[in-house]
């Protein structure tokens, strides 16, 4: 963002993805109300510092900047206030115009498995989308379906926080291999290393729109240490989950020692490859 663009959007107006705001004497409250309907719409841009007058926007500034953009800040990232925090420093930055300076503040677009993105604590009141140039709250039916959204994705491909390699059994690992090739000995996915072989089971994954990546139920579920998978993080209760392994079909390997009857003991899902 430079000066020339801000100038320009002023020119033009307020309009679906951008919005302008005083802040005069502190934070606006319908910031977040904007916030959440960028995020749950096409995303946007946010300028704190600009007053209105009729149809015309022109720069007012910010009394303390770094006080206002500290504000934001903490306020985004308190769950009481906003549901989830999709920005990064360089999206919110502080700009001189006309010797004054504004906040100015890119959303993006909210991905599938984070809207719906809402303020206060519940969804079916706080969430908000975008028409035009105004923030409209979602109804019942709206937030369902973007509830309904997040629910699309297998459940054992989710990636699980905090868990990594160190909480795998290697004799799991060695054990599904040696099976894997005595069924399939020329098959392809024998020369991947472990990180490329959870890969292709499905145990590892990388989220192409957040970039996050890591374990996933499933490979955790097959190949973990028992103390990991009996961490209350990773699975929800009475969560049904679906098969890992090779959806072609060109092979079929039951799990490898404690993955047979004494790991069905522990979680309420059938896991056979």
């Amino acid at each position: 963002m430079n000066v020339q663009a801000l100038l320009l959007a002023l020119s033009l107006g307020e309009e679906k993805d951008w919005e302008f705001k005083s802040a005069k004497g502190g934070l606006p409250g319908a910031l977040w109300d904007t916030y959440s309907a960028m995020a749950n719409t096409g995303g946007g841009v946010i300028v704190l510092g600009v007053k209105q007058e009729g149809e015309e926007f022109s720069i007012e500034g910010l009394e303390n900047p770094s006080k206002i953009k500290k504000a934001f800040w903490d306020t985004i990232n308190n769950r009481g206030k906003v549901s989830y925090n999709l920005l990064h420093d360089e999206d919110v930055t502080l700009l001189g115009a006309e010797e004054r300076n504004v906040l100015v503040i890119r959303v993006p677009r909210a991905t599938r498995r984070q809207r719906p993105i809402y303020t206060g604590q519940n969804p079916l009141f706080g969430t908000y989308r975008r028409n035009y140039e105004g923030d409209y709250r979602c109804s019942p039916d709206e937030v369902g379906r973007m509830l309904a959204d997040q629910a699309e994705e297998p459940a054992d491909s989710l990636i699980i926080e905090n868990f990594n390699f160190d909480d795998l059994d290697p004799l799991s690992l060695q054990q599904y291999r040696q099976r894997f090739s005595a069924r399939s000995p020329a098959h392809p996915w024998l020369a991947e290393d472990l990180k490329g072989l959870l890969t292709k089971l499905g145990g590892w994954r990388k989220d192409r729109q957040t970039q996050d990546e890591g374990l996933t139920i499933a490979g955790l579920l097959m190949f973990g240490k028992d103390e990991a998978i009996k961490a209350s993080e990773v699975l929800p209760p009475q969560r049904s989950l679906a098969v890992m392994g090779d959806r072609s079909g060109t092979f079929g390997v039951r799990y490898p020692r404690k993955c047979q009857a004494s790991r069905r003991a522990k979680v309420d899902a059938p896991h056979t490859l």
